[in-house]
């Protein structure tokens, strides 16, 4: 009986790390891909540039998993403060930089989310901290008493809306918005009171007007755009026009004539622009490279945020469900997992990676196809990014790593 458990374990993480490598490998390709095989000179050689990078960090990161499979995952446990510790201080010297003018953190489309390390390498310091928070949180929730009661969930409140706060003022809403969920959702697995989550729930749609108000204006207008996207026969949202009209409601939802000006040929551009690329896919999709999103760059960030709607350009409703597919292989193994684990803290981890991987894979496609704010969360192993790559195959690597024990 044990050796059939053990061996369907196996099995498991065996599906596991195959649909980890297939994502990345459709990463490496789309990446190479959204750049126009008609082109020559610097743009082919920056699109070159990027997916040589990120096949660097693929490489990295397969490292890095062999690395993080060769100790016993219990010892992060005791270390999960002082890895807490560590991304705090980091993301306090990003709200530093507003102040002192640091060298090695750029300031990118308004944003403080970068520390450069020499002039070839920089890591986005948020994308560590969601593995380390799950760590950090999974370790504090291992004991029954530090959930079941009321006043028991203020220190995981506490240590989830610290580092909250720290990353909306980089500004990374993103970030901010994909872990309020993940923190409900631990608590919910460890077996937190039901009345409890409600009211942690309550409390926070009471805050969203504090929170709304402290936005800046682009962030208010990424999340009025889903209300303000054009209907299906290409005519004006009543929210748009209602808008125009009745300035108090424009003033809510955070529209002025020129923030939405700027809206239509920036965000509700690419937004438009994705989903056509998405219906132009239809069945089995233009073919690799092929396709006037790609041959004439109508899709703005196609190898990053939007890069679902590149697959769907391509490959049609077929890659989609490939690559949708793919990811619940790998999302229902980590549960698997995170079920078949005798010692609490893996159980809590592995669940916790599975659910950020579900939200974050949600909220890009929901983004891509208009029915969600676009917030920059990208496509976990398919969007470009050394930093994000590198946390999702650490990630991958700690799911392995409590499977085999």
């Amino acid at each position: 009986m044990f050796d059939f458990i053990k061996g369907r374990q196996l099995s498991t993480r065996l599906v596991m790390l195959a649909a980890a490598a297939g994502l990345v490998a459709i990463g490496l390709m789309m990446i190479y891909a959204s750049g126009n095989p008609a082109d020559s000179g610097s743009n082919i050689s920056s699109i070159s540039g990027m997916w040589k990078k990120q096949a660097a960090f693929a490489a990295i990161g397969f490292i890095a998993f062999v690395i993080i499979n060769s100790f016993n995952y219990k010892r992060l446990g005791p270390a999960s403060f002082w890895l807490y510790t560590a991304i705090l201080i980091l993301l306090a010297l990003l709200l530093l930089d507003k102040v002192v003018n640091l060298p090695f953190i750029p300031v990118k489309k308004g944003s403080r989310r970068w520390i450069l390390i020499g002039s070839l390498f920089q890591f986005q310091p948020s994308e560590f901290f969601k593995l380390v928070y799950i760590i950090a949180l999974g370790w504090h929730l291992r004991y029954r008493s530090n959930y079941r009661n009321f006043s028991a969930l203020v220190p995981p409140f506490i240590l989830t809306f610290l580092p909250m706060i720290l990353i909306l003022l980089e500004p990374d809403l993103g970030t901010v918005l994909l872990m309020m969920p993940v923190f409900l959702s631990m608590l919910f697995i460890a077996g937190a009171k039901t009345k409890h989550l409600a009211a942690i729930i309550v409390l926070a749609l009471l805050a969203f007007p504090i929170l709304w108000m402290g936005m800046h204006d682009y962030q208010r207008m990424r999340i009025s755009s889903v209300l303000l996207q054009s209907d299906v026969d290409g005519s004006e949202s009543w929210f748009k026009t209602q808008s125009r009209t009745h300035p108090w409601l424009g003033k809510m939802l955070g529209v002025t004539p020129e923030r939405l000006r700027n809206w239509e040929v920036g965000e509700g551009y690419q937004l438009t622009r994705s989903k056509l690329a998405i219906a132009s896919g239809r069945l089995s999709g233009q073919g690799y490279r092929s396709g006037p999103f790609i041959r004439y760059r109508f899709l703005p960030d196609r190898h990053n945020d939007f890069i679902f709607a590149l697959v769907c350009h391509q490959w049609g409703f077929a890659g989609a469900v490939l690559v949708i597919g793919l990811y619940a292989l790998l999302i229902a193994c980590s549960l698997e997992i995170a079920a078949a684990s005798s010692d609490i803290f893996g159980s809590y981890l592995a669940a916790g990676i599975s659910i950020i991987f579900a939200i974050q894979v949600l909220v890009n496609i929901s983004m891509t196809i208009g029915i969600m704010p676009i917030t920059g969360i990208t496509l976990p192993f398919i969007s470009y990014g050394g930093s994000s790559l590198l946390v999702n195959l650490l990630s991958v690597g700690l799911v392995n790593n409590i499977g085999r024990r």
